[in-house]
């Protein structure tokens, strides 16, 4: 055969040349340089980390005729023998195909006789653990008692198969899986050495593909190059090597993330036209997932991610306005499903109905098993305390995760109550309303509404005229929002956008109000600092520094006629917003007591939280 594949001829010949074993290595040598070589020695480690390389440079380091500084000279006699096998001083043993007890005697008859050439004999046996228990139990006395001239190199993927009185009679060398650095390092020097013209971004994927496998990166590189003409580039790297176009999974990522099932089954039934392997598929999908939290918590992830500039803002567009705790109970689910795609019966109708189950994400508590309510709750949490969120000090309740945020609405304007105002709607209960600050202004026309015959457009400006109560326009919102999105406050958005209905109210306020009551809780144990960026958007968007206060959604009507009648009190100058004197409705938290410690106080907020959470899922919670 006049071609030889380049794992073969890129294997390292000295210790130098190895990658990434440097503690091994260094042993190996000093074992060598100091002529302390013990006769058995034990390599483990995942797939093409080097431990048959280490043991054939080792064989033939220990009877070299001319070392140097511990490494082969691979120039002497000897050396030359044991590389092109004319040495039978140096054996290798596959235990996969010779792992009975005759083998096993062959080698021991065989090891009492003196070496022929080399001063050792030596006998690499490869993937050991598949030695039958008997071979095993021959093979003891020996390597316990060896021959002076002889040494055992085992060599296995899987050494917590063998037997504990193998292992004590060994000297154990643990093998680690190389980097990606490491790998497109290797595969730059052999693209140099043979001509080959690679870009970074390519050699940097077969790493990744690799897994930590040098061999199997060098395999890959020389799959690619023999089928791509000139430059071997990503796009050329993936299609030789069996994976999906990025742009493929980045729009199956989108369809999974926004819970498009017609597109999702339109990619799948792609992935498996195209003869396209599942479960590979399923692995790059997770992958891309895993980026996208890396962009999510990292500012720049170039070291953590194999992707171009257009790879990450690719990445950056899939993750907003997603949370780190929703892609990590996707990954999850993904995983569940790649195990049960081994035992599917039609592995199509599985993937396709697993997808779908996936993207829907909407599981109630009659369907949904608890652990998976609480892991998605606790992931909730984490994120929260990741950004920094402890106690704040404003006002009730929270709500179930709400992905897109309605327009806001305007508030219709009306005459204060001493003032018959002259009716200008069809309708008779109209939405709470905001009321001047004059305790006699004319009335102020309404116009006429679309659908449904219940709002009209909101004043277009920030200050609310005269004290009165108006709903925020959607466009203030959004500037709201994306100023947050600006700050990096990416889990803080989130919650901020459940928010169902904003009002501005007198005295410099801003209410928001929630369906449910766990956001608002969240809100409410937030202290006034983990505020102040959201406070700081909201003066953006007002010109001015305002007030928050959060209410229950079934609250704020309780909470606007307040503040209107409030206002029309002190006579168009609502008070402070802690003086507000309805009971209950809003809104703002008292503040921690300030002879708790830190930790009391936190201990306090989670307790509080916790109790509320058991008695919404309805199990309950011994405190300890």
């Amino acid at each position: 055969m006049s071609y030889m594949a380049l794992y073969r001829k890129w294997r390292p010949r000295t210790f130098e040349e190895v990658v990434e074993q440097e503690s091994v290595v260094t042993i190996l040598k000093n074992a060598v340089t100091q002529n302390r070589v013990a006769h058995a020695y034990l390599f483990s480690g995942t797939r093409g980390t080097g431990k048959t390389t280490l043991a054939k440079i080792f064989a033939r380091a220990v009877n070299c005729l001319h070392p140097v500084d511990g490494n082969p000279c691979n120039e002497c006699e000897i050396c030359r023998g044991i590389l092109n096998g004319t040495i039978l001083d140096v054996s290798e043993i596959d235990a996969a195909s010779n792992n009975g007890v005759d083998n096993i005697r062959a080698i021991i008859e065989d090891s009492v006789y003196a070496s022929s050439v080399a001063r050792y004999r030596v006998y690499i046996i490869d993937e050991v653990h598949m030695l039958s228990s008997g071979a095993f139990n021959a093979l003891l006395k020996t390597l316990e008692e060896p021959p002076e001239n002889v040494i055992f190199i085992l060599a296995t993927t899987e050494p917590q198969k063998l037997l504990p009185t193998i292992l004590s009679r060994c000297q154990r060398f643990e093998f680690k899986r190389i980097s990606r650095e490491g790998i497109a390092g290797r595969l730059r020097l052999i693209c140099t050495e043979t001509g080959i013209e690679a870009t970074d971004e390519a050699l940097a994927f077969l790493a990744d593909k690799a897994d930590g496998a040098l061999r199997d990166a060098i395999s890959l590189l020389d799959q690619t190059s023999a089928s791509t003409q000139g430059k071997i580039t990503l796009a050329a790297a993936r299609e030789a090597t069996g994976s999906l176009d990025r742009v493929f999974l980045w729009d199956f990522t989108a369809a999974l993330t926004n819970s498009d099932a017609r597109r999702l089954l339109e990619l799948s039934h792609t992935i498996f036209s195209d003869g396209r392997d599942p479960s590979a598929f399923i692995k790059e999908l997770m992958t891309v997932l895993r980026n996208m939290m890396v962009v999510m918590t990292v500012t720049d992830p170039s070291g953590l991610i194999y992707e171009d500039a257009e790879g990450i803002a690719q990445l950056k567009r899939l993750a907003k306005g997603r949370r780190p705790g929703e892609i990590s109970l996707l990954i999850q689910e993904l995983a569940r499903l790649d195990n049960n795609l081994k035992w599917a019966v039609s592995r199509q109708i599985v993937f396709e109905a697993g997808v779908l189950s996936i993207a829907d994400r909407k599981w109630s508590p009659d369907t949904a098993s608890l652990e998976t309510r609480l892991s998605e709750v606790e992931n909730r949490v984490a994120d929260l305390v990741e950004h920094g969120l402890a106690v704040t000090a404003a006002a009730p309740a929270a709500a179930q995760f709400v992905r897109t945020m309605p327009a806001a609405e305007a508030v219709p304007e009306i005459a204060p109550a001493e003032v018959e105002p002259e009716p200008a709607a069809p309708w008779d209960d109209p939405a709470p309303a905001a009321i001047a600050s004059d305790p006699t202004p004319e009335p102020v026309p309404v116009s006429e509404p679309e659908t449904p015959p219940a709002e009209v457009p909101a004043p277009e400006t920030n200050i609310a005229p005269g004290g009165a109560v108006r709903k925020l326009t959607r466009p203030e919102w959004d500037r709201f929002l994306n100023a947050m999105e600006k700050r990096g406050q990416m889990s803080m958005l989130t919650w901020y956008m459940d928010s169902t209905a904003q009002y501005e109210l007198p005295g410099d306020r801003v209410l928001l109000a929630f369906k449910d009551d766990m956001t608002v809780s969240i809100f409410r144990k937030s202290t006034d600092a983990n505020l102040k960026t959201a406070g700081e958007c909201l003066q953006e968007v007002f010109g001015r520094p305002v007030e928050q206060l959060f209410a229950l959604e079934k609250d704020a009507e309780q909470t606007i006629d307040a503040a209107n009648k409030e206002a029309a009190k002190s006579g168009g100058q609502p008070e402070p917003a802690a003086v507000l004197s309805t009971p209950g409705p809003v809104l703002t938290a008292p503040g921690p007591d300030p002879a708790e410690t830190a930790a009391e106080q936190s201990f306090r907020n989670g307790a509080e939280y916790f109790q509320k959470l058991s008695e919404k899922m309805n199990f309950p919670i011994e405190w300890k």
